[in-house]
């Protein structure tokens, strides 16, 4: 297993507790993590920290780096999987006839599960008719990522893909939607400085927090397989914890204190209240924050985007509609 962290203690207890049942080893690369990181991780033997010594965001260095460590260390034959740390195996996966078939694959094969959002309760969820490439059985081919939004395995033409749609992989990160906000208005912000995403109606459409998506795929109840086998075993599976601020939300400060504010006054980042943020940062001394009131824009112009989106949003929709385009699939 291989994983990215940064500040995960809200979720890293119960990710390493199920990882740690079927895992031969557990890598870690932790990206300068200020909570409690670092010590979860030192309580699970199989758990081997690496450091992920940048400051910026980037998915191809620190999937390239997880993925030389494991061929350091791991000896072939290895399935390498990628999982983030809000993403917890279900637990009737390693008993199913499909969790057989990945340990049995040749190298060279993708494998590919199901990642449902889990939804407002662990016990309903989002299902989006889609799997996602989550592991590989390595055959030493050399990895393409991307710096944002990657795949996190090996994609080469040749390989197999494996589609076991009978093991389910549970994404939490919705169930803190505080804290996804955050996120998505930091990948605005890291886009518009890198200019990845330079058309900015794509990027408010991208990373809308306060836009029902629920139509984009099916909402409906967990299988209680998910979640009893890892219950029955004393992991706690439900309690998630939430916080007033998060660290995304202070790297969108550090990012208006060096590039100014009026960079993004036309991303979807202004339904927060950024001068809170920036006192309650100042209180608890974290460097880079803006010295002086952060400059939002006016009113008038973030009620103009708004609109400007939703006809956008609207117009998409219709043309995907009259097109018969739906979501994408990896298949």
């Amino acid at each position: 297993m291989v994983t990215p962290v940064r500040n995960e203690a809200w979720i890293l207890e119960r990710f390493l507790s199920v990882t740690s049942r079927f895992a031969d080893q557990i890598i870690v690369a932790d990206q300068r993590s200020t909570d409690d990181s670092r010590a979860i991780c030192r309580r699970y033997p199989k758990v081997t920290v690496i450091d992920n010594p940048t400051d910026e965001f980037n998915e191809r260095e620190r999937q390239l780096l997880l993925l030389r460590h494991a061929r350091a260390v791991v000896p072939a034959p290895r399935v390498i999987l990628a999982l983030d740390a809000d993403e917890i195996l279900a637990a009737n996966a390693v008993h199913t006839a499909s969790w057989r078939t990945m340990l049995a694959a040749p190298p060279g094969t993708i494998v590919c599960f199901e990642r449902v959002d889990l939804s407002g309760t662990p016990d309903r969820c989002m299902r989006h008719d889609r799997l996602t490439p989550l592991g590989y059985v390595d055959d030493g081919v050399a990895h393409t990522p991307r710096d944002m939004h990657s795949v996190r395995v090996p994609i080469p033409d040749y390989a197999r893909r494996l589609m076991l749609d009978e093991i389910v992989v549970l994404h939490y990160a919705s169930l803190r939607p505080a804290a996804l906000a955050a996120k998505l208005r930091w990948y605005s912000v890291i886009e518009n400085v890198r200019g990845t995403c330079p058309w900015v109606f794509q990027r408010r459409l991208r990373y809308a927090m306060h836009v029902d998506f629920t139509g984009a795929g099916r909402v409906e109840p967990c299988s209680p397989d998910w979640l009893r086998g890892w219950e029955d075993a004393g992991i706690d599976m439900r309690r998630v914890a939430q916080e007033q601020y998060h660290w995304y939300d202070f790297e969108v400060l550090r990012h208006l204190n060096q590039h100014g504010a009026r960079k993004f006054w036309l991303d979807d980042i202004w339904h927060f209240d950024w001068e809170a943020c920036r006192l309650y940062a100042q209180s608890h001394n974290i460097a880079g924050v803006p010295a002086a009131p952060v400059q939002s824009p006016p009113r008038a112009l973030v009620r103009a985007m708004d609109a400007l989106s939703t006809v956008h949003r609207v117009q998409r929709r219709l043309r995907h509609r009259l097109t018969g385009r739906s979501g994408p699939r990896f298949t």
